[in-house]
C-alpha cells in the first residue's frame, strides 16, 4: 500500500471567511477550510449549537472557534473580524444579533465583503417563513418521491445529501463572487440570497436538469418506481453485487461466461431496453450463475471480462476498503474522547494533494491578491474561457456552471466517439441535453488525430480551464492531458473527474454512477432494514450533479489562486470520494462503535420515531420532523397530545385525516418543520416555487418544443447573469472558433473536408444506434 499524502491543497490559503450561523450549513465553511481559506466561527455566550460530538469533530477540522459576549461586545467582535474578511456567512436574524440594522448594513459597512445570506426557503415567496430539516427539503424537492420499495412507504435516502448538495452549490456562488470581487478593479463584494432549499433542489437530483431521473415523462404519477431492473443487485454467497451490462460487448461477454445458453442467446435480449421488458424471464438465470461466487470474486470476474460491477460494500467494508486507504479519501483523523475516528475528508485532489484543512501550525503566510486594474466584463466569471470535453452528466455540468456565471464555455465532441448521451445521434438535440448544455458554443474536433491535437493546444493557448471525464489515462492518450497543455499554456487550470479516481486498486476499473453509490455505501444503506433486499437507489443520478460542482469548485479555486501566482493547476476528482464525504458521519460513527450504523441511512436525529407520514389522499405523504424540545412542544399543542407517550400515534392520526398540503401549513405557522412530498410532475405548478420564480424555459433547437429549466438557485441585486442561449445543434461554432484562430474560409472548408474539423451535415452519417452507452442515469 502506497503512503497517504497529508500535505493539503491550499489555493485559497489567505482568503478570510468568517461566519456567525455555521451550524446552519457547516459544510458551506468546511469546503472553503479544505481548499486552505483562513474560517472564523463565532458565537455568542450561551449559544449551544452542537449537532452532537463527532458530527461536532468532522465539521469543525480547519476552523478556528471564538466565543464572543452578546449586545455591543459581539459587534465590536464581529466589525473587527470583518475589516479584513472577504467573505462573510449569516442570516437576517443573526445580522440584528450582532447589532446591525439588516444585512444591507454590513454590506454598506465593508464593500469588499460577498456575504452568503442563508435562509431555508429564500428571504420572498410563500415559504418565506417555513422551516426546514433534511427530510422536508427532500420531500418537497421531488427526490423522496422516487426513493423506496413500490407499494410501500417512501424512504428517506441516506444522510444528509440534501444539504450536502445544497452547500456545494452555494460554495460556487461565493466563489464566483469572489472571484469577480478580486479580478475587478475596486474589489466589489455582494450580497447574495441563499436558499437552501433551492440550492438543493438543483443539485442533489434535479426534475428538469440534466438526466434529471425523475422527470413525469419517465415516471407514472404516483407509487414509488419500480426500478430495481434499471442496474441489478445480485445476491451472491456473502451479500451482493451490482452488474451493469450496458452495451452489446458486455452483455455478450456474460453470455460467452455462461456457456452462451439457449434461454439468453437471443435477438430480443441484445439491447438494454429489451432486457429490461423481458427481466422476469431472465434474472433468476443470472442470478443462479453468480450466487455461488463470493463478492470478491464475482467482482474480479467480471471487471476482467470488462463487465461493469461492484459489491454493495457495507459502511464497515468501506472503511477497510484498500482502494480508499490508499488513495487518502478514508483516513484516520485523530481521536474523539480517547478513541481514533476514521470517515472521509476532501473531495478533490489538486496537485496531487487531497483537499483537506493543514494541520502544520508552521505553514507559510499566503501571499497575497494583487489589485485588478481592469475590468473583465458584466458578469462574476465574464473573461473566463472553458473548453468542455464532459461526456454523459458530471462533466457536462461543470461546464454548466461555468456558463450560468458568464464565462464563455466551448464544447468539443468528436462524431467517431460521441457523448453517451447523444445515443450516436448528432442530428437531434434531446430534452435532457438541452437542458445541459445551454450557453455552450459547439465545436467538433478529431482529437485523435495529429491536426486536431494542434488545433485543441491553439484554443488551450486562449483557454483559462479545461473540463474532462473520461477513464483515468484517456486525456494522456490523446495528447491534451495538463502535462501537455501546461506546456503550451503555463496558466491552464484542467480538471478531471472520473469514477473511482485516477490511483488506487480501482482506477481502471469501469465505473457509473449506480456502482460509485454500490461501492461507497450509498447502495447498502438505501433499504428499509438490514434485512430488505430491495435497494431503492436504481431511480436517482447522485453524485453526477454533486460531483460536476465540486470539479468546477476545484477549477475555480485553481483560478482563484492564478491570480496571485501566475500559474494553472491540475485537479482531480473521484465521484466515490464526493459520495463518500456525504457519508462521512455515519463512516466515522462506525468507526468508533462498528456495527452501530445500519439501514436505513436516514442520518438525521429525529424526535420522533417516524417523521414519513400517511395523509388523506391516494399515495399522499407529508412529512413532520421537530428538531428542537420547543419545536416538538409546539407540535404536541396542534396535535393536541396530552403527554409523550402517546404523541407519535396521535401526529399519524392527526396527519392521516388532513390532506399533506393542509398539514404543512398548520404545522409551519406554529413553526414545526413540515412538507408535503411533492412529485416531480407537481413542481412547476407549486405556488411557493411560482412565486419564487424558480423555473424558466429554454428551447429546443431544430424543433418548437421549449423546455422547463431550473433557474440558478441564488439570487443577488449585485450581481448580473447571462440569459444562456439554447444548445446549438453540434458543430454549430466550428467555423466561426477557426475563424477566431486566424485560419481563411478556405483553410477552414479543408478541414472540414478532411474530418478533422466537424460539423453537423444532413449527409453525414451517425454512428449506429445502440454502439453509445445509453443516456439513462449513468455517471461517467
Amino acid at each position: 500500500m502506497s503512503e497517504i499524502v497529508e500535505t493539503s491543497a491550499a489555493p485559497l490559503a489567505g482568503l478570510q471567511l468568517v461566519s456567525v450561523v455555521d451550524e446552519i450549513l457547516p459544510a458551506l465553511s468546511k469546503s472553503f477550510a479544505d481548499l486552505g481559506a483562513d474560517v472564523d466561527v463565532l458565537r455568542q455566550a450561551g449559544e449551544n449549537p452542537s449537532r452532537g460530538p463527532i458530527r461536532d469533530f468532522l465539521e469543525g477540522r480547519g476552523k478556528r472557534y471564538t466565543t464572543v459576549a452578546d449586545g455591543q461586545a459581539a459587534h465590536r467582535e464581529l466589525a473587527n473580524r470583518l475589516q479584513d474578511a472577504d467573505v462573510l456567512v449569516v442570516t437576517p436574524q443573526a445580522a440584528r444579533a450582532y447589532g446591525y440594522a439588516d444585512v444591507r448594513a454590513i454590506s454598506s459597512a465593508y464593500p469588499q465583503l460577498v456575504i452568503a445570506v442563508l435562509t431555508d426557503f429564500g428571504l420572498t415567496g410563500e415559504r418565506k417563513d417555513w422551516v426546514g430539516s433534511e427530510a422536508v427539503y427532500k420531500a418537497l424537492s421531488g427526490s423522496l418521491s422516487r426513493s423506496g420499495e413500490p407499494g410501500r412507504r417512501p424512504l428517506l435516502q441516506p444522510g444528509d445529501i440534501f444539504t450536502g448538495c445544497a452547500a456545494q452549490e452555494i460554495v460556487w456562488s461565493v466563489l464566483s463572487a469572489v472571484y469577480r470581487s478580486m479580478s475587478h478593479s475596486g474589489r466589489p463584494g455582494a450580497v447574495l440570497e441563499c436558499s437552501i432549499f433551492e440550492a438543493g433542489l438543483v443539485c442533489l437530483d434535479p426534475g428538469y436538469g440534466m438526466v434529471g431521473s425523475g422527470t413525469p415523462d419517465i415516471l407514472d404519477a404516483y407509487d414509488r418506481p419500480a426500478a430495481a431492473h434499471l442496474y441489478p443487485i445480485y445476491k451472491v454467497s456473502d451479500g451482493y453485487v451490482r452488474v451493469c451490462h450496458l452495451t452489446k460487448s458486455q452483455w455478450q461477454a456474460q453470455l460467452d461466461w455462461m456457456g452462451n445458453p439457449p434461454e439468453l442467446e437471443r435477438d430480443d435480449l441484445l439491447s438494454v431496453p429489451d432486457r429490461q421488458e423481458h427481466w422476469s424471464e431472465i434474472s433468476h438465470l443470472i442470478e443462479a450463475f453468480y450466487l455461488p461466487m463470493t463478492k470478491h470474486d464475482l467482482v474480479r470476474e467480471c471487471r476482467e471480462r470488462r463487465i461493469p460491477a461492484s459489491a454493495v460494500l457495507t459502511v464497515g467494508d468501506v472503511l477497510v476498503e484498500e482502494h480508499y486507504r490508499e488513495t487518502g479519501a478514508v483516513t484516520d483523523l485523530g481521536q474523539l474522547d480517547g478513541r481514533p475516528v476514521t470517515a472521509a475528508e476532501g473531495m478533490a485532489r489538486i496537485n496531487g494533494r487531497r483537499t483537506r484543512p493543514s494541520t502544520d501550525p508552521d505553514r507559510a503566510a499566503a501571499q497575497p491578491w494583487p489589485a485588478a486594474s481592469a475590468e473583465a466584463g458584466p458578469y462574476p466569471l465574464s473573461g473566463l474561457t472553458v473548453l468542455d470535453l464532459g461526456a454523459i452528466v458530471a462533466g457536462p455540468v461543470a461546464g454548466e456552471v461555468f456558463a450560468e456565471q458568464g464565462a464563455r464555455v466551448i464544447r468539443v465532441e468528436n462524431t467517431q466517439f460521441p457523448d453517451g448521451m447523444r445515443r450516436g445521434d448528432f442530428s437531434t438535440i434531446r430534452p435532457t441535453m438541452a437542458r445541459g448544455h445551454r450557453g455552450k458554443e459547439s465545436i467538433g474536433l478529431d482529437l485523435r488525430s495529429d491536426r486536431g491535437r494542434e488545433l485543441f493546444y491553439e484554443l488551450a493557448k486562449r483557454a483559462d480551464v479545461v473540463i474532462s471525464n473520461f477513464k483515468p489515462g484517456t486525456v494522456a492518450r490523446l495528447g491534451v492531458s495538463y502535462d501537455d497543455l501546461v506546456k503550451v499554456n503555463p496558466r491552464i487550470v484542467c480538471v478531471e473527474s472520473c469514477a473511482f479516481g485516477d490511483t488506487g486498486p480501482w482506477s481502471t476499473a469501469m465505473g457509473y454512477g449506480p456502482l460509485v453509490r454500490s461501492g461507497t455505501g450509498q447502495t447498502w444503506l438505501w433499504r428499509e432494514d438490514v434485512n430488505s433486499s430491495y435497494f431503492a437507489d436504481g431511480i436517482t443520478i447522485f453524485p453526477d450533479h454533486l460531483a460536476g460542482r465540486v470539479c468546477s469548485i476545484a477549477a475555480l479555486a485553481c483560478v482563484v489562486d492564478r491570480l496571485r501566482s501566475g500559474r494553472g493547476g491540475h485537479a482531480t476528482v473521484a465521484q466515490s470520494d464526493v459520495a463518500l464525504v456525504q457519508l462521512s458521519d455515519l463512516l466515522a460513527t462506525e468507526s468508533v462503535a462498528p456495527g452501530s450504523v445500519l439501514p436505513p441511512g436516514d442520518a438525521s436525529p429525529h424526535l420522533l420515531s417516524e417523521v414519513v407520514l400517511p395523509a388523506h389522499g391516494d399515495d399522499q405523504w407529508c412529512i413532520v420532523d421537530p428538531q428542537t424540545p420547543e419545536q416538538l412542544a409546539a407540535l404536541q399543542r396542534v396535535v393536541g397530545a396530552t403527554s409523550d407517550a402517546d404523541l407519535d400515534a396521535q401526529v399519524a392520526a392527526y396527519v392521516r385525516e388532513r390532506r399533506p398540503d393542509d398539514v404543512a401549513r398548520e404545522l409551519q405557522v406554529a413553526g414545526v418543520p413540515a412538507g408535503r412530498m411533492l412529485r416531480v410532475g407537481e413542481l412547476l405548478d407549486d405556488s411557493a416555487l411560482q412565486s419564487r420564480q424558480m423555473y424558466d424555459t429554454t428551447k429546443m433547437t431544430g424543433t418548437e418544443e421549449v423546455l422547463p429549466v431550473e433557474r440558478f438557485p441564488v439570487l443577488s441585486d449585485d450581481l448580473e447573469l447571462p440569459t444562456l442561449f439554447p444548445m446549438p445543434m453540434f458543430g454549430a461554432h466550428t467555423r466561426p472558433v477557426l475563424a477566431e484562430l486566424g485560419y481563411s474560409a478556405e483553410e477552414i472548408e479543408q478541414l472540414v473536408a478532411g474530418g478533422i474539423a466537424q460539423e453537423w451535415s444532413e449527409s453525414r452519417s451517425t454512428t449506429p444506434a445502440g454502439a453509445a452507452i445509453p443516456a439513462s442515469a449513468l455517471a461517467d
